[in-house]
C-alpha cells in the first residue's frame, strides 16, 4: 500500500517527529511504499532519507510569514493528488493544509490522525482513525463525536540506548529536582522559585521567560541553569536527579516525563495540565496547582520510598513506550485503516 505521513507543523529537518519516522520506517519494512511529506521555508523541494527506508521530502509553503498554523503548500498538496496514497496520516490538528489537503483526498484514501497536545477538532468528523497520546484523549474524542472512532495510544519515542546507558552509568545524585522545557509561559519554571533556595535544581533550556527565571534564581547558587544540552546529556541529567519536576501548566503527554522514567527518575506533575492519568505507576505523582510544594517535598524526604520508584519508572516507561511499541504501531495503523 502507498502511506504517507503528513507532518502539519512547517520545519526543514526532524526532529521532535523521530517517532514517525520509526514507525513509517517500520510500514516499510512490511513492503510498503512508505514517504513522509513536510512543509518548510525553503524556495524549493528537497528529499532526503530516514534510515535509508523512508524519503522524507520538504516542500515550500506559498505564504512564507503567515502564522505557522495557516502555513500552506499547494506543492504538497498537489502531490497528494498526484499519487493518491492508500493511507494518509497527518500529524497536529489546529492547521489549514489538513482541511485543505483532505478536499483533494481520493475517496478510497484511508484517512488518520496522530495527535499532540488538542484532541479536539471538527476535522475529526472527516478522518477514519485516530492515534492518540492516552486513553484520556480518546475518551475526549468519543465525547465530542458522540460516537466510537477507531483509537488508540501511540507510543513516545524514547532514544533508549541513551537511556540504558545513563541509567548504567548514573552515580550518586547530582541533583535533588530536575526541570526539562523550553522556556515559555505555559512551562512555568517560575512556578519551582520556592525550591530555589532549597534545593539542588538542575533547568535545561532556553526560551522566551528565561531572563525572567535567571533574574528570579540570582543569587541562589543551588539553582543550576543548564541552558540546551544535547538529549544524551539530558537523559545523563535527568539520570542523575531524585526527582523530575513537571511544572507546565498546559500539556499533552509530556515526553520528558517518560525520559525521565526511563532513565530512573521518578516524576512529579500538575493533574489538571496533562493528558494522561499514568494509571498503573506509582512513578509519575499528579497534584493540583496548590499541592506541588508539599509533595516535592515529601517526596524528597522519603528516601527510601523515592529510591524504589526508580527501578518502578523504568519498568512503566518499558512496558508502555519501549521501542517494541513503535514497532507494533505499524500494525495498528493497517488495523486501524481497514477498521475505520
Amino acid at each position: 500500500m502507498r502511506i504517507r505521513f503528513v507532518l502539519s507543523h512547517a520545519g526543514s529537518r526532524l526532529y521532535g517527529e523521530i517517532r514517525e519516522g520509526m514507525v513509517a520506517q517500520a510500514l516499510a519494512r512490511l513492503g510498503h511504499d512508505v514517504a513522509i511529506y513536510r512543509m518548510s521555508g525553503e524556495p524549493a523541494m528537497r528529499t532526503e532519507s530516514f534510515g535509508g527506508l523512508v524519503p522524507v521530502s520538504y516542500f515550500p509553503v506559498a505564504n512564507d510569514g503567515a502564522p505557522w498554523p495557516q502555513l500552506v503548500s499547494p506543492a504538497l498538496i498537489g502531490q497528494l493528488a498526484a499519487e493518491p496514497p492508500d493511507i494518509v496520516l497527518f500529524k497536529g490538528i489546529g492547521y489549514d493544509i489538513v482541511p485543505l489537503a483532505l478536499d483533494l483526498l481520493a475517496p478510497t484514501t484511508r484517512v488518520g490522525l496522530i495527535l499532540g497536545g488538542i484532541a479536539v477538532d471538527p476535522i475529526l468528523a472527516r478522518v477514519d482513525f485516530v492515534l492518540a497520546e492516552s486513553e484520556d484523549q480518546i475518551a475526549a474524542i468519543h465525547a465530542a463525536l458522540g460516537r466510537p472512532l477507531p483509537c488508540r495510544p501511540l507510543a513516545k519515542y524514547i532514544d533508549w540506548a541513551a537511556a540504558d546507558a545513563a541509567h548504567a552509568a548514573a552515580e550518586e545524585p547530582l541533583y535533588e529536582l530536575v526541570n526539562v522545557g523550553k522556556f515559555e509561559p505555559r512551562k512555568n519554571q517560575i512556578g519551582l522559585r520556592p525550591f530555589f533556595d532549597r534545593h539542588r535544581l538542575a533547568m535545561i533550556g532556553e526560551g522566551e521567560t528565561f531572563e525572567a527565571v535567571a533574574a528570579a534564581a540570582a543569587g541562589q547558587p543551588q539553582v543550576h541553569l543548564l541552558g540546551l544540552l544535547e538529549n544524551a546529556e539530558v537523559l545523563r541529567v535527568l539520570a542523575r536527579s531524585r526527582l523530575m519536576v513537571h511544572s507546565s501548566i498546559w500539556e499533552g503527554v509530556p515526553r520528558t516525563i517518560l525520559e525521565s522514567l526511563a532513565c530512573g527518575t521518578p516524576a512529579i506533575a500538575f493533574g489538571f495540565a496533562v493528558q494522561d492519568r499514568f494509571a498503573g505507576t506509582d512513578a509519575v505523582r499528579l497534584v493540583p496547582r496548590d499541592g506541588l510544594e508539599a509533595a516535592v517535598e515529601a517526596l524528597l524526604a522519603d528516601s527510601v520510598g523515592l529510591r524504589a520508584l526508580r527501578k518502578e519508572a523504568r519498568r512503566y516507561a518499558l512496558a508502555r513506550h519501549g521501542p517494541h511499541r513503535l514497532a507494533e504501531a505499524a500494525g495498528d495503523i493497517l488495523a486501524l485503516a481497514a477498521a475505520g
